[in-house]
């Protein structure tokens, strides 16, 4: 089979298996060269392309591009909020540009969002109750030994917003660090009572996702900052950016425990 045949079955349909002269189908995911993931199914819908360089001399990339066109679907979006916490579940691949394609960008939003959630959303138990309870525990202790009860990471907020807060809170001390200073899967490890993360760009609203899929913060609540108060997907609440940051604690304080 050619390659241009195989992206044609499965831009077409589902496909869990299908092989070709340098692609291949593993898990509903084309594949070049045998380990290259670049044609990702997100939704009915939509498609996500991967827009870089591939590892060897091809026209598989223009082929996936026509084919996509052929089916009736267009490039509406590149990089939509979310999708490296996809491909990081579905594919195990870090950072990378991606093309989303579909009938029209609303399509492409709610299909990229839904399949977000249904893939990075994890079932309450045992393990996860015990999580929460010991957060009671912990903040005993901070008490215990004279130390602010709440203890909150902000990640890409500026000094200034962060200590009319802190005036405003009271009983709490913030850690503050810049996007690139630390990842999501770190977050954890400086046992925060809640996360505070400037979101109103998409550098924050991609960190806002990688905390939800990392196991160490996913119960952690989160707060995201964004224009509008309008609240990403993965965030528990969002304040408005352009607010006096004195009007953020009603409701943060209503997540801290």
């Amino acid at each position: 089979m050619e390659d241009i045949q195989l992206i044609d079955a499965y831009v077409s349909s589902p496909t869990e298996r299908g092989f070709a002269e340098t692609v291949h189908v593993e898990s509903d995911v084309l594949i070049l060269d045998g380990y290259w993931h670049f044609l990702m199914r997100v939704g009915a819908s939509t498609f996500i392309l991967r827009n870089e360089e591939p590892p060897l001399d091809t026209n598989v990339m223009d082929e996936a591009r026509r084919v996509l066109q052929d089916h009736g679907f267009q490039h509406v979006a590149s990089d939509l909020p979310g999708l490296t916490v996809l491909t990081m579940n579905k594919a195990s691949l870090g950072y990378v540009d991606w093309e989303v394609w579909s009938s029209d960008l609303a399509t492409g939003q709610a299909d990229v969002a839904r399949a977000v959630t249904d893939d990075t959303e994890f079932t309450n138990s045992d393990y996860y109750s015990l999580e929460t309870d010991y957060t009671a525990e912990l903040h005993g202790a901070r008490r215990l030994a004279q130390l602010p009860t709440w203890v909150i990471l902000a990640v890409g907020v500026e000094p200034e917003p962060l200590d009319a807060l802190g005036e405003t809170l009271g009983d709490c001390v913030f850690v503050q660090k810049k996007f690139g200073e630390i990842e999501a899967d770190q977050c954890g490890s400086l046992v925060p009572t809640l996360i505070l993360v400037e979101a109103s760009e998409q550098v924050g609203q991609q960190f806002v996702m990688q905390l939800r899929a990392a196991s160490c913060s996913r119960v952690l609540p989160l707060v995201a900052v964004t224009p509008g108060a309008v609240t990403p997907l993965g965030a528990d609440a969002a304040v408005d950016a352009a607010e006096d940051p004195r009007r953020w604690a009603p409701p943060i304080r209503s997540l801290l425990p």
